[in-house]
């Protein structure tokens, strides 16, 4: 019989620019080409599988050949084939001549089109030079056909040398594809794209793709150990996770997948994440924001959702119906799995809250579905050594205070003084551990304004305060509590000062009256503003203006370290930073955003305790003239106190110390 000639023809597409369309942006990622040949490799077999029974699928296998030297990329399987009339209706005329339509809409347009028309095989074009195929039909009687193309709209058919049904395709690469040379790069791509595939992938005499994904078994047919090694040798993760939520639905959208949950503690990066989009097994995407909520990207795993598009675009994920429903079918499934262990099984659910409770605040805070299933089951480490819930925390308060109050510190080993105060008054103190929760204060306060959030160093509460103890007061009718004040306001600030607006010294001048004249030499006006420095006033000027007057002046006095006497119940405290409860989250906000702040703890209060000995011997001291002392033991309690609020630098810690030292040589 003699050979058939050769036939040549041009493709039934109607234009001339498909070709290079389809090279300069078909895909986002020109690896997807090896993918797409991988997938028509996978669906020829299913294809023979199911239309010839007579032979072993176990046989069935694709075979990757990578030829350096010769720049070609091979990729042969053992599939259903094709006819040489099969190669003209489904290769040339390119899925019944749509790529016109393709060309007419997409021209002026660049998207992701991979899918579209069926134009997966001339993927392939992107990075070759020439493309051949060698099939034969599983038909009996069937010849081998040869189909060959330069990335022109002309093609080349004849009778092909393949001797075994099934499919070769060879990519001779182009210039610009050197990578697809090198073997590394290849097994990446099949392992990153075809490592689920039902049939054996074979690269350089081994099997790169690992076949089964435990998410297309019912989750009883799973043990454990299954599902720990499929974990680790996937994601390549030595420590096991901590639990999984095995997803596996059918109505009305099938979806199936196994979500991990890694320990994550106080990282917070989504990045860092491995949750992976799948069809059909055929890895899709790996940066899912817009098919499931941002928090569960914390998570590793792997969703195979049969029904979405392999072209699947960013606004298909966004505005798709079945995407969304998907989306809040997940949350529950995955807020159903907390809810039932912290119902069924608390002391499970607190054993790995410290490894989860990160997860379980960013969900709560960006997701209101999660916020709504779960806000009930966040529990915190209090002082009494236990974990509890805000519900449990609050039936224990037996102030009738409101809002009420829910103490808090960052952990039990900052703020010890203070927490040891709150503890002897019989006052339950939650540990606030994560950079979250003063966002998360924030958001449970506006939902509940029956609720408030103080942690333990912005106020002094009422129960720690001795209200029976008076104050002392001299022949001057001046207070102990007026003395302190003054004398820690002037040690601990360079510049005293009160400021008034021109409206507010007009009132006070209309007020006091006298105050106009008795002050007239000792104020200094700038730019509307009259400043006074109260201290610096002589006992006759004070006495001459009053005593309401002199208050009220002081009062406009905005330093850096505000001062505030309290008789405490307890003597052996000096003195204790105050830092108001909303510029402190405003800091730890702005900390999460920027690392590098501003000191707002540069403006506080330090409340001194009247009660304490040492406080004492200050007023003492200060009567007898020894101002050097004064200003020394100023400085050292303040720098006591601010010890339980912040790490010192080195220029702060060598000043403590050396006035430590100076300390010492008081003690007599």
């Amino acid at each position: 019989m003699a050979a058939k000639p050769k036939e040549k023809g041009s493709l039934s597409i109607h234009t001339e620019n498909i070709f290079p369309i389809i090279k300069k942006w078909l895909y986002s990622e020109h690896d997807i080409f090896l993918r797409e040949l991988v997938s028509n490799a996978i669906d020829a077999m299913n294809k023979r599988k199911y239309a010839q029974t007579d032979f072993d699928a176990e046989t069935l296998k694709i075979t990757i050949k990578l030829d350096a030297k010769k720049r070609t990329l091979q990729v042969s399987d053992a599939g259903i084939g094709m006819t040489a009339e099969e190669v003209k209706k489904y290769i040339n005329q390119i899925a019944f001549s749509g790529a016109e339509d393709f060309v007419e809409k997409y021209k002026d347009v660049q998207a992701n089109i991979i899918g579209h028309f069926g134009l997966g095989f001339y993927s392939s074009f992107m990075v070759a030079e020439k493309v051949t195929i060698d099939t034969l039909s599983y038909q009996e009687g069937s010849e081998p056909a040869f189909w060959e193309c330069d990335g022109s709209t002309d093609y080349t058919m004849k009778k092909g040398t393949r001797d075994t049904i099934g499919t070769t395709v060879t990519i001779f690469l182009n210039k610009e594809s050197d990578d697809y040379l090198k073997p590394e790069k290849i097994r990446e791509i099949l392992e990153k794209y075809c490592n689920f595939m039902p049939y054996p992938i074979m690269f350089e005499d081994k099997q790169v793709n690992q076949k089964e994904a435990l998410w297309n078994r019912l989750p009883k047919d799973v043990t454990e150990e299954e599902y720990r090694e499929f974990y680790r040798s996937y994601f390549h993760d030595y420590e096991d996770p901590l639990f999984w939520i095995h997803l596996n639905i059918d109505f009305p959208n099938p979806l199936k997948g196994i979500l991990y949950f890694p320990k994550i503690k106080n990282e917070l990066d989504i990045n860092r994440g491995e949750v992976k989009l799948f069809c059909n097994n055929v890895f899709v995407a790996d940066n899912l924001k817009d098919l499931i909520p941002e928090f569960l990207l914390l998570l590793k795993g792997g969703i195979d959702i049969p029904d979405i598009p392999l072209n699947v675009s960013r606004s298909f994920l966004q505005n798709d119906k079945m995407v969304q429903q998907m989306s809040k079918y997940i949350v529950k499934k995955v807020s159903d799995h907390f809810m039932d262990t912290f119902t069924n099984d608390r002391k499970k659910f607190e054993t790995y809250w410290d490894d989860i409770s990160n997860f379980i605040k960013y969900g709560l805070l960006t997701n209101e579905d999660f916020f709504n299933a779960l806000q009930s089951t966040i529990i915190f480490k209090s002082s009494n050594g236990e974990y509890v819930t805000l519900e449990e925390y609050k039936s224990r308060i037996t102030s009738q205070e409101k809002p009420q109050k829910v103490y808090y510190a960052p952990s039990e080993h900052t703020q010890v003084t203070y927490l040891q105060l709150l503890k002897e008054q019989g006052i339950e103190v939650i540990y606030a551990t994560s950079p979250m929760d003063a966002h998360l204060f924030q958001s449970l306060e506006m939902k509940d304004h029956e609720l408030r959030f103080v942690r333990v160093d912005s106020e002094i509460n009422e129960n720690l305060v001795d209200k029976d103890k008076a104050d002392l007061v001299d022949l001057n009718d001046e207070s102990d509590s007026d003395k302190l004040k003054e004398i820690f306001s002037l040690a601990l600030n360079d510049d005293f000062k009160s400021a008034f607006s021109k409206d507010r010294y007009a009132k006070l001048i209309e007020k006091y009256p006298v105050v106009a004249e008795s002050l007239a030499s000792q104020i200094t006006v700038n730019d509307d503003m009259t400043y006074i420095h109260p201290y610096a006033l002589s006992a006759a000027v004070r006495e001459t203006i009053g005593k309401d007057a002199f208050k009220e002046i002081v009062d406009q006095a905005y330093p850096n370290v505000k001062v505030e006497i309290k008789h405490l119940r307890t003597d052996s405290i000096p003195g204790m930073i105050i830092f108001e409860e909303f510029m402190r989250r405003f800091q730890e906000m702005n900390s999460m955003m920027h690392k590098e702040g501003n000191d707002f703890l540069k403006n506080h209060t330090l409340v001194l305790n009247a009660e304490n000995p040492t406080v004492k011997r200050i007023l003492d001291l200060k009567a007898k003239g020894n101002d050097e002392e004064v200003q020394l033991l100023c400085n050292f309690i303040h720098e006591l106190a601010l010890l339980e609020q912040k790490r010192f630098d080195g220029q702060e810690l060598h000043g403590f110390l050396e006035n430590a030292h100076k300390i010492l040589t008081l003690v007599k």
